[in-house]
């Protein structure tokens, strides 16, 4: 129920608007239904009572019009509520795009790529029956049974409470349920999300599936998880199917309670033959809106497990604050970078990522970090960048602390070429723009001569305006990496971070983008993480790092000779290139 009221928290105004038009709508209809039967009871009284005809075209005309005005509202209800559901999907996929946004890559990288797909995406749009229907008919018919029942009490106290208490007791017997089904339906959602997780890894996948002969095996744990999702949503079904019963029994209940001591009140002369037919009508039109509420809750039941995801995932807090709103100036430019007592562990693992990392980069400086794989090295680009917050110590930009930078100014500053190379399903210039969105032709082609990718663009179908495909598929590792590079070159930031930037270039084009590297680093403070050695002997200064902490640092031939860790990886990469 909360989860529900959080969901709807974010939509604006407008939306709140268009759903209280909606309920009102609803009411009008409720109203269309009670006015007919007020009608039909008087009707009913004068026949009975007089036994003519005389006087009944009147209401048999208004009757006709209520009819009429009732179809009119409905297909302007049924117009008008997918409007708003549309409404409230684009506002509630705009407020997960900007919270996933908001939290950042280090906590959206600790979730499946399949789970967020299927919130932002699958359980957006399965808000339609809970928004266009669910909510405004359980506003409504609440509304509505409580006025009709109002005026039976008016005619008969004893009916009308009858009447009263069986129509709120409806909904609230399946609010009894809630907790049942709650169970129920966040087991449903969880097993959908982890189909449709182990579907998209199983498509991505495919090659190396097919390439392991495992493809069989994948493709049996997806029918066992395709049947336990079955199971499960049987299981949501009978949940809802078993509380919505003890609702409707208690219309059929109430509805004869309320004729049969009505039909006792006339017997005895406490009530009129017309206020018997008054109870007999209205007692069915007080029913009804709660029926159509059941419709609607039932035609949700897939729906509200949804808005949960959906506000499980708007109430996540991103654990990396901004909180400066204006950058303190730059004394020097490029500035300087320190890194002092760093210490950072990841939640997900027990080892400290980095344990007294300590570095200072000059204004200009040419640092690489070297170690083996997993000495912490990524790490602290991601701290630079304020994916993570350190545990302890500080990281400084020209003497200021990173937290006193707005994150968007302080990722300004710093131009990134990543292990991973991400390239965006559209255009080389698309990608290239991500840098600077405003960069001139000029500026973009600098970038990409700086590259050296000027000659495998040109040789593309379109050249710059060639689509790349998703994740760059279309191109071939070594291209998307220079690309990459020429991104980072357009940025044209002070500091650099280049993360294993020759990871995915052949040794032809290795040493030509590396003697690249060292030109359009000059002027730049940078730091330059490599596992490939040969790419960082030219570097200012080499630090080595073992167990998130450095342990070694000075030129390529004072490591060499000091005969420590460097000097083994060295030896190790030369003996394996031999």
């Amino acid at each position: 129920m909360w989860s529900t009221v959080k969901l709807f928290l974010v939509l604006r105004p407008r939306a709140w608007v268009e759903i209280a038009g909606l309920v009102v709508l609803m009411l009008l209809i409720t109203a269309t239904y009670i006015g007919q039967g007020l009608l039909i009871a008087d009707l009913l009284a004068r026949v009975f009572s007089s036994g003519g005809v005389s006087g009944l075209l009147v209401p048999l005309l208004i009757i006709g019009v209520l009819q009429l005005a009732r179809i009119g509202l409905i297909v302007v209800k049924d117009w008008w509520a997918p409007r708003v559901s549309a409404g409230v999907k684009e506002a509630v996929r705009e407020r997960l795009t900007l919270k996933l946004m908001e939290i950042g890559p280090g906590q959206a990288q600790r979730m499946r790529t399949g789970d967020l797909q299927s919130t932002l995406v699958d359980s957006a749009e399965l808000l339609d029956p809970l928004v266009g229907r669910f909510v405004p008919a359980a506003v409504a018919s609440v509304l509505g049974s409580c006025l009709a029942s109002v005026y039976v009490i008016s005619v008969d106290p004893a009916v009308g409470l009858v009447v009263l208490a069986c129509a709120l007791l409806a909904p609230l017997s399946q609010m009894a349920g809630a907790k049942w089904i709650k169970e129920r339906g966040d087991r449903w959602t969880v097993s959908y999300r982890g189909l449709y997780a182990e579907s998209l890894d199983a498509a991505q996948g495919m090659a190396t599936l097919k390439a392991f002969n495992a493809s069989g095996r994948r493709g049996r744990e997806l029918v066992e998880r395709g049947e336990e999702f079955c199971r499960d949503s049987i299981r949501l079904m009978v949940a809802w199917c078993a509380s919505s019963s003890v609702g409707r029994l208690l219309v059929p209940i109430g509805t004869a309670a309320a004729v049969g001591l009505g039909a006792w009140h006339a017997a005895t002369g406490e009530l009129s033959v017309a206020g018997l037919f008054t109870i007999l009508m209205l007692t069915r039109e007080t029913f009804r809106p709660m029926h159509e509420l059941e419709e609607a809750h039932h035609a949700a039941y897939s729906a509200i497990p949804a808005g949960r995801a959906v506000a499980d995932v708007l109430r996540l807090e991103p654990q990396v604050r901004d909180m400066a709103r204006t950058s303190p100036a730059l004394r020097q430019n490029p500035p300087g970078l320190e890194f002092s007592d760093v210490r950072f562990r990841y939640p997900t693992r027990r080892v400290p990522a980095l344990d007294g990392f300590s570095l200072a980069v000059g204004p200009g400086e040419r640092v690489a970090v070297v170690g083996r794989s997993g000495a912490g090295k990524s790490t602290v680009l991601g701290l630079l960048m304020r994916y993570f917050d350190t545990d302890g110590g500080s990281i400084r930009v020209d003497g200021h602390d990173i937290r006193e930078f707005p994150l968007a100014d302080l990722r300004s500053l710093i131009g990134v070429v990543a292990q991973d190379t991400y390239l965006f399903h559209g255009t080389v210039r698309e990608n290239l723009l991500l840098a600077r969105p405003h960069a001139t032709d000029d500026e973009v082609q600098r970038a990409v001569n700086a590259a050296r990718a000027a000659d495998f663009i040109t040789r593309l179908p379109q050249g710059l305006e060639t689509v790349v495909g998703e994740r760059g598929l279309k191109l071939s590792g070594g291209e998307r990496q220079r690309i990459a590079i020429a991104r980072a070159l357009l940025k044209d930031a002070p500091v650099l971070v280049l993360d294993e930037p020759t990871s995915s270039i052949d040794a032809a084009n290795e040493a030509e983008i590396t003697r690249t590297l060292g030109e359009v680093t000059r002027g730049r403070t940078t730091v330059v993480i490599a596992h490939r050695l040969s790419t960082v002997r030219d570097a200012d200064r080499i630090v080595v790092m073992d167990s998130g902490r450095i342990v070694e640092s000075g030129s390529h031939a004072d490591l060499v000779a000091g005969k420590g860790l460097y000097a083994e990886l060295v030896a190790t990469q030369t003996g394996a290139q031999a």
